[in-house]
Formats: C-alpha cells, sequence, structure tokens
C-alpha cells in the first residue's frame, strides 16, 4: 500500500481488492455464506482471448481522443491577448478546472424527486452543460498571473474559477445546469442531489485556494509526472474524493488519514482516478514532449499512468458479468436483476467493486 512510508493510492486500491476477494471471495459463489462474487478464471482466459483478437484484426488497439463525442470543453475557442506560452497555459488552467469540476460531480443520475418517473440524465448531459457553462467568457481578454514562479489562475470571469465555485449556491448551481440540460416533451431530466453536488463544488474552490494558490495546474504540477502521486494530492486536498470504505461498512471522509494506515479499509478512488485520467487525456497524451517548455506546460505528462486501475462504478461490473467473468451469488444476483439498490458501503457492494478491480487487472496481465 506504500512505497517506504509514502502512501501510494492505487497500490492501495490493488492490495485491498485483492485482499476482499482472496479473503471473501475465494471460492465460488453461493447462496449462503458471506461469498457474494467469485472470479471465473476460465471465462476471464476466454474475454482476454477475445479481446487480443480485436485488437490483432484491427492491426491496433483503438482508442478514442478524450473529446471525440464533442462533449467535452477543451478551451479551443478561447482567446487571450498574451504570448503563445502563457495563452497556452491559461487554457490548459481552464480545462483542468473543467476536468476537475466535472469529475467532482460525475455520480449518481438516475434517482427523481418524482415518483415512479425515470430520470434521464448522463454523463453527457452533465458534461456538455459544464461545457457550456465554461465556454461563456471564451471571448474575455482576461489572464492572471500570481505569486512564485508565474502561477497561473483563470480570470474571475471564467464561471469554473476557484473564486467562483468556492461562493457557488445549490440554487445557481441548479439554474447553471438545467439551462443547457434538454427539455423534451416526453422525457424527464433532473440533476439529483444538488446539495451534495454544490457542497462538492465549493470544496473544490476552497481546496484549490487554500492549499494551491488557486490554480489548478499548480496543484498538478506538485505531482511531478506522477499519476498516481495526483491520485493522494486529490484527496489529501478534496475529502469528497476520498472513496474507501472500512470493513464495517463506515466511510466517513474525515477518517480517512487512518484508513491510509489501516490494514482493514478497503480502497477504491474512483473519482479521483478518473479525475487524473482525464486530466491525462486532455492535457498530457497527445501533447509533445518539450525539454524546453515550463513545468506546467509539461505538468500533465504523467510517466505512470500504468499505475491507474479500472474504475470500479455500475458500468464495468455489467460487462464482465454479461461475458461470466464474474459470478453472483443467488442473493446478489436476485437483488441486481430486480433492480433493487445496494446501499453504500454494503458487504454486496464492496464485493462487486472488488471483483472488478481484480478482475480488470488480471485481464490487463492475460
Amino acid at each position: 500500500m506504500a512505497n517506504g512510508d509514502v502512501f501510494s493510492p492505487t497500490a492501495a486500491v490493488r492490495l485491498s481488492c485483492r485482499r476482499w476477494m482472496d479473503v471473501d471471495s475465494g471460492k465460488p459463489a453461493t447462496s449462503s455464506g458471506k461469498c457474494s462474487v467469485a472470479i471465473d478464471n476460465d471465462a476471464l482466459d476466454r474475454f482476454a482471448v477475445e479481446i487480443t483478437d480485436s485488437i490483432l484484426a484491427n492491426k491496433s488497439l483503438q482508442v478514442s481522443e478524450w473529446d471525440a463525442d464533442g462533449w467535452h470543453y477543451t478551451g479551443k475557442t478561447y482567446r487571450a491577448e498574451s504570448s503563445d506560452n502563457i495563452d497556452n497555459l491559461m487554457r490548459m488552467e481552464r480545462v483542468a478546472l473543467y476536468v476537475l469540476t466535472m469529475d467532482a460531480i460525475n455520480f449518481c443520475f438516475w434517482p427523481t424527486s418524482k415518483e415512479d418517473v425515470k430520470n434521464c440524465l448522463e454523463y453527457e448531459h452533465l458534461a456538455i452543460a459544464l461545457r457550456k457553462i465554461a465556454e461563456q467568457d471564451d471571448d474575455c481578454k482576461h489572464q492572471r498571473i500570481c505569486g512564485e514562479n508565474s502561477i497561473i489562475r483563470s480570470a474571475e470571469t471564467f464561471p469554473l474559477s476557484p473564486e467562483n465555485l468556492s461562493v457557488l449556491s445549490p440554487h445557481q448551481l441548479q439554474n447553471m445546469l438545467m439551462q443547457h440540460i434538454p427539455e423534451f416533451d416526453d422525457e424527464y431530466f433532473e440533476v439529483p442531489d444538488i446539495d451534495v453536488r454544490c457542497r462538492l463544488l465549493n470544496e473544490l474552490g476552497d481546496g484549490l485556494l487554500i492549499r494551491h494558490s488557486g490554480s489548478a495546474l499548480h496543484m498538478i504540477a506538485k505531482a511531478n509526472k506522477s499519476a498516481d502521486a495526483l491520485v493522494g494530492i486529490i484527496m489529501d486536498t478534496f475529502p469528497g474524493f476520498r472513496d474507501f470504505v472500512n470493513d464495517d461498512g463506515s466511510s466517513d471522509p474525515s477518517t480517512w488519514m487512518a484508513a491510509k494506515e489501516c490494514s482493514t479499509a478497503i480502497h477504491f478512488y474512483k473519482r479521483a482516478q478518473i479525475a487524473v485520467a482525464d486530466i491525462w487525456a486532455a492535457l498530457g497524451r497527445s501533447r509533445s514532449s518539450d525539454a524546453c517548455a515550463s513545468e506546467f506546460l509539461t505538468c500533465c505528462q504523467f510517466t505512470d499512468m500504468d499505475s491507474i486501475t479500472t474504475f470500479p462504478d455500475y458500468r464495468v461490473p455489467q460487462i464482465l458479468r454479461h461475458v461470466n467473468v464474474m459470478k453472483y451469488s443467488d442473493d446478489l444476483a436476485q437483488k441486481v436483476d430486480s433492480k433493487v439498490e445496494l446501499n453504500r458501503g454494503c458487504h454486496h457492494e464492496i464485493s462487486i467493486r472488488a471483483a472488478t478491480v481484480v478482475a480488470v487487472d488480471d485481464l490487463m496481465i492475460k
């Protein structure tokens, strides 16, 4: 879980999930007993061969660009009256703030305040709404440089600046998002848990202002091009990203420092890892390395992206179960197939998420 005295969050995810599976699911899933998810190694082998054959047939690994669908803010239309490097840094800062904002509230899309009404909200609706919000001042001719080493900060006219996020109210957030969410007579859209989402954005703004001079790039640069280190910095700074659970099901973010030292805590860090992966995909993957470039221009070119684990959400397990890699106990299968909501931190939820991490890691090895 740690390299020397330095906590490695991605190593903690791998080790704690594998430990949970070894203790809890090291035997076939059954309808009785504690076990609720098992990994079928024969099915895993078949799936690995299927994926490999697909790659060989295409003669390459097909990887989509981060904004292939046009959902995300890229800063391409941003204009600033400055030198090329400052212009690029300002664009990067704005994109990094967009990514952090998106991934701070990238969860829980289905509940509604209306009984028996389906919420049609999906990730892309939220991503597009935030993109349109971010684009509102793309033509503003402002930039801000403050502090030592010319730390880049977004203009306060930027709706997703730390200053604006730190004082955002739930009512303001609701209005900002809903004016860019589609309206159809036969479909209902609602952004659930708006109070929680607003609190997380307030936390994001405050954390950047208090701990990183109000600059996302300044925070990212502190990781020294390490994806693993940036996952840790994000969780150190923003409690809402601390996605872990103790073996008793508790997951209070304020106990995270203790959880890092606890041998029984199970670590996932889904949104923190997604944020790092998105930052790399948006600002690091396709940029050429330049030995003469400033540390901020190259700070997103992480050298250890292979440390990032799969994101243990609800999508990946659906695929793994569909191809018979993950086997559910009768009790869990009945709940999932009946669309019974699993409580956060319950035994079934931990088992699904831990099995997902272990299965994908083993799939990568194969």
